[in-house]
């Protein structure tokens, strides 16, 4: 059984750390998370990242991601997601309209006129997401580079990402 500790940084509950050598890759701190697996269980501080040994002793002042930088991570992604799929349509469109104005099979006015707007319309959400996506990873950044200097920066200051 674990005692319960409290950060030392922030004041929150510490929490127990599930794959340190996963959650600590590509990290200065992989070989303690490997260390961890012989020694004993890791604990980590969800808001402000800070990772302690099984005793309490305080490792690593802002060593993992917190909740804030793992929720804006994941809506970057998705922003990214949908922004590609409409990159796709654009790409398609702009390939149909093509093929249909120099083919030999002569395709109506009508279908070019109507591939070229679906890409035409296509820009604009690409361009909306494209903009959150962008956001999104400049107030990631943001976050991370608090987080490593010790600031106190809470997700939505910089920005509106959602």
């Amino acid at each position: 059984m674990i005692p319960t500790h409290r950060c030392d940084r922030c004041g929150h509950e510490l929490a127990r750390l599930r794959k340190p050598v996963r959650s600590l890759r590509w990290t200065k701190y992989w070989g303690k998370g490997f260390q961890s697996l012989l020694t004993g269980p890791l604990l980590h501080c969800r808001q402000c990242g800070a990772l302690y040994a099984s005793n309490g002793d305080l490792l690593a002042a802002g060593a993992l991601e917190t909740e804030a930088e793992r929720r804006i991570n994941t809506f970057r992604r998705d922003m990214a997601i949908v922004r590609d799929s409409f990159a796709g349509v654009i790409v398609a469109a702009a390939v149909v309209t093509a093929w249909l104005a120099g083919s030999p099979t002569v395709g109506t006015t009508g279908q070019v006129i109507l591939t070229g707007s679906v890409g035409a319309v296509s820009v604009l959400p690409y361009l909306y997401f494209f903009r959150k996506a962008r956001l999104a990873k400049r107030e990631l950044k943001q976050l991370r580079q608090a987080r490593r200097e010790g600031a106190r920066l809470e997700a939505g200051g910089g920005g509106r990402v959602g």
